[in-house]
């Protein structure tokens, strides 16, 4: 019966796996046992470069931890159903302690999406095998990572609402292009240049491990 059960669950659609392990702790049990992660999205938002580099760094470590990886810029990945991926990676700048506008609109159209169609509960459930990455760029002129807190906390509830598994918020330092004292007087020193690539290199091997 157990053989079965597991044969059957490769055939349900990401809908029904989630309703499945809503409904039953003994479920979720078997679930854990028969998925695992397979395949990862990527979505960013870069307006200078800075969280595109690290992108393309998780990519290069998800790859080499043998994910097959899809990555997208923000506005391409908005019809994007998240549930079809074992590990959802969200990448922003910070602006003001918070993402972005374009991030901001995709975490808004993405959640009110999900409550439409009822796949938000009460409490949030940890779905098997739903993995999520939060990651940030940041200058923090001002107050170093504490301006980036905030931007990394809001993504992280995004994915915990859905029921996805926060595995780590990543803050990489990046220079503050256009405004050279924020990136060469404020609280984390002289960051031009950054992320480098020492920065990126240990962002890959971050990647590798998490795959």
């Amino acid at each position: 019966m157990r053989i079965l059960f597991k044969c059957a669950v490769k055939l349900l659609s990401p809908k029904k796996l989630r309703q499945l392990q809503y409904a039953s702790f003994r479920a979720r049990l078997v679930l854990k046992e028969v998925l695992r992660m397979n395949n990862a999205l990527i979505i960013y938002f870069s307006r200078t470069g800075n969280t595109e580099k690290v992108a393309l760094a998780i990519r290069k470590g998800l790859e080499r931890g043998g994910l097959k990886v899809t990555i997208k810029r923000v506005e391409e990945a908005i019809e994007e159903d998240l549930y079809d991926y074992d590990l959802v990676c969200l990448g922003s700048p910070v602006l003001h302690s918070l993402p972005p506008p374009p991030v901001l609109k995709f975490i808004r159209k993405n959640d009110r999406r999900y409550r439409d169609a009822r796949e938000v509960y009460v409490p949030s459930p940890k779905m098997v095998n739903k993995n999520a990455l939060v990651f940030c760029t940041y200058s923090g002129p001002h107050c170093g990572i504490h301006e980036a807190l905030p931007a990394g906390k809001y993504i992280r509830q995004f994915f915990e609402h859905l029921g996805f598994d926060v595995k780590g918020e990543w803050y990489e330092v990046g220079e503050f292009h256009g405004w050279e004292q924020g990136s060469t007087k404020g609280m984390l020193g002289d960051i031009r240049g950054r992320p480098n690539v020492e920065d990126l290199a240990l962002v890959e091997l971050k990647a590798i491990q998490l795959a």
